[in-house]
């Protein structure tokens, strides 16, 4: 890249400023490996191809998810509805290792194992589950590619849209 273009780069405040006047839906990526339970929210979330089936998401380097999402080679993007706010916080939560223990203390069948194992949060508008497809580089980001198996939606929900640092409506 040139010193001239290079210097037109915006300051990554401005950037992160800019990105964050998008609005986006709300994501729990949940995976299981080895019988342990990972996931994490992600915005960075869309669908990529109608035929085949294919939706993108993107996921920290370092993230936990990341790295046994790799492994089971299956994950699961569960669509937040507007009132699940709380969930979006507890699977934001950096190294928090209790993210799926609110369900079982709650004595809910809140958590199932979907069709490709991760599990499937309930209440969500929509749950996507996945075969992972294609993993690609984004800077300090994966992007991975998965392979749709199994959309279940809930019509009577309203998503959980995140915009300048909130949520929507919630």
């Amino acid at each position: 890249m040139s010193a001239a273009i290079q210097a037109l780069a915006p300051a990554p405040s401005d950037f992160r400023k800019a990105m964050g006047s998008f609005p986006a839906g709300v994501t729990v990526v949940t995976a299981c490996h080895d019988g342990r339970l990972v996931g994490t929210t992600v915005s960075a979330f869309s669908s990529v191809s109608m035929d085949p089936p294919l939706v993108m998401v993107c996921l920290k380097r370092d993230s936990r998810t990341l790295a046994a999402l790799s492994l089971a080679r299956a994950f699961c993007v569960n669509i937040l509805a507007r009132d699940q706010a709380d969930l979006a916080y507890r699977f934001a939560r950096s190294g928090a290792d209790d993210r799926f223990t609110h369900f079982s203390r709650q004595g809910e069948a809140a958590v199932e194992a979907g069709a490709c194992g991760a599990p499937l949060l309930a209440g969500c508008v929509t749950a996507i589950e996945c075969d992972l497809h294609a993993a690609h580089d984004g800077g300090d980001h994966e992007i991975l590619v998965g392979r749709v198996l199994r959309v279940v939606t809930d019509d009577t929900k309203t998503p959980l849209v995140y915009v300048r640092g909130g949520f929507l409506n919630a």
